[in-house]
């Protein structure tokens, strides 16, 4: 706003103007601050000092004035009655005013006085300044909301970071390390992660040396990773804790189960001391389970049967052996008596010898049928038995053809007894080599 009388900017609001003195005319006031800011309409406009300055040397005495308490000459004794007299003011000395005989009168102005420098009139910035200003601030106040912004989003935790630390305390390895991974690929540095993402893929490494049976690897990786994981308290340790006794029961299962078929081979190959051998070794290993005990005890019974059937039929073969013997040496004394038919004197001698040898064979052969009931099995022996039936057919037919064509009744004798001796004989041999 200009001062209406000397022209100047006014720098604030206020009453007066502070270059002439004038009083400033205030627009948009109200009831309340006009009481305070109008005045009457003779102090409007530039205010005249000549007579105040004339009273001033009039009433006090360093002036020349009179100093007969209040004159008509003092401003202002007429308004203010407490103002002293003139005779009780204390001396001063008014320099005079020395002015040139053609030099203009300064203005009159409200300050007294040398003015302060620091009190120099305000003056409105050039447009140029001013839109250098507000550039400046724009600038500013942008730096400042962008370094906010940047802060803002600096300091805000990363999402996959964030999800994949959830997944890891929750247990989901798998979810975990595809969050670590997608966070490292935003990171600002990527080997922040490493070691993370290394512990979680080694970690299923041994997941899968679990699931392919591959025991041995499984619990030589899970026991390195539980002395790399650092937080016995976390999820991580304890699933690797949980999978490395999975692994181990799981090798000690595999090696039972190795350890047994082997036993068995062994057993079933009648390889009966290193069957027992096995299942020592077995029964030694405090680690068993209940179910790996009870079947270590079953093959054991197994073995144990087995050895006593064994030993059984290596006595039934000692047996066998001794009885065969004693059927070859009965035959050969039979065959040795047979020899005296060969010398035999007359027919009546050589039938009596001839009769007597087939009844010692035919006697032969019924105790060793006997004892092959003991050693062949039920089915054996029944088709054995209907074989001897029809055999015996056989021999009695074949007898009395032989007597058809005797020509006496003891050549007929003769006859049958030689042919059912000889065929006796022969029946003999056979069953000597199923013993």
């Amino acid at each position: 706003m200009l001062c209406k009388n000397c022209g100047k900017e006014l720098p604030i609001a206020g009453k007066f103007c502070p270059f002439c003195g004038a009083v400033i005319e205030q627009e948009g006031v109200n009831d309340e601050t006009a009481v305070f800011t109008s005045l009457p309409d003779e102090l409007n406009g530039p205010i005249d000092l000549s007579a105040f300055d004339a009273a001033m040397k009039e009433g006090h005495p360093a002036a020349g004035g009179a100093q007969d308490g209040v004159t008509s000459g003092d401003p202002l004794a007429a308004t203010d009655p407490r103002m002293p007299a003139a005779d009780e003011l204390p001396p001063i000395d008014v320099p005079p005013v020395q002015r040139s005989a053609g030099a203009p009168s300064s203005p009159r102005t409200t300050y007294f006085g040398t003015p302060d420098p620091d009190d120099r009139p305000y003056r409105r910035p050039s447009k140029g300044k001013k839109a250098a200003v507000i550039v400046v601030i724009v600038l500013v106040i942008a730096a400042l909301a962008g370094g906010g912004v940047w802060y803002f989003l600096s300091r805000q935790p990363d999402e996959n970071l964030t999800l994949a630390e959830q997944y890891m305390a929750r247990g989901d390895f798998d979810k975990a390390l595809e969050y670590y991974q997608a966070a490292q690929a935003e990171a600002d540095d990527p080997s922040s992660l490493d070691a993370t993402i290394q512990l979680l893929r080694d970690y299923q490494d041994a997941q899968d040396y679990v699931d392919n049976g591959q025991y041995t690897e499984a619990v030589a990786a899970l026991k390195q990773l539980q002395n790399r994981v650092t937080d016995p308290s976390s999820a991580l340790y304890a699933a690797v804790e949980d999978l490395l006794n999975q692994a181990q029961t799981a090798q000690s299962d595999s090696e039972f189960a190795s350890d047994l078929a082997r036993a068995q081979e062994y057993l079933d190959n009648s390889q009966y001391d290193q069957c027992a051998a096995m299942l020592d070794t077995l029964d030694a290993d405090d680690t068993l389970t209940e179910d790996q005990k009870s079947q270590v005890a079953d093959l054991r019974e197994q073995l144990t049967e087995a050895q006593e059937s064994a030993q059984r039929q290596e006595e039934s073969q000692q047996q066998q052996s001794e009885q065969k013997q004693t059927f070859s040496d009965r035959i050969d004394k039979l065959e040795e008596n047979d020899l005296q038919i060969a010398s035999a004197a007359t027919t009546e001698d050589e039938l009596a010898l001839t009769a007597s040898s087939f009844e010692q064979w035919d006697s032969l052969l019924m105790d060793m049928y006997d004892y092959l009931s003991t050693i062949l099995n039920a089915d054996q022996y029944a088709s054995e038995e209907a074989s001897f039936q029809q055999w015996v057919e056989e021999r009695d037919s074949g007898a009395e053809n032989a007597a058809e064509g005797a020509s006496d009744d003891t050549a007929a004798q003769l006859a049958s007894y030689s042919f059912r001796q000889s065929y006796t004989k022969a029946r003999c041999y056979r069953l000597l080599d199923m013993m």
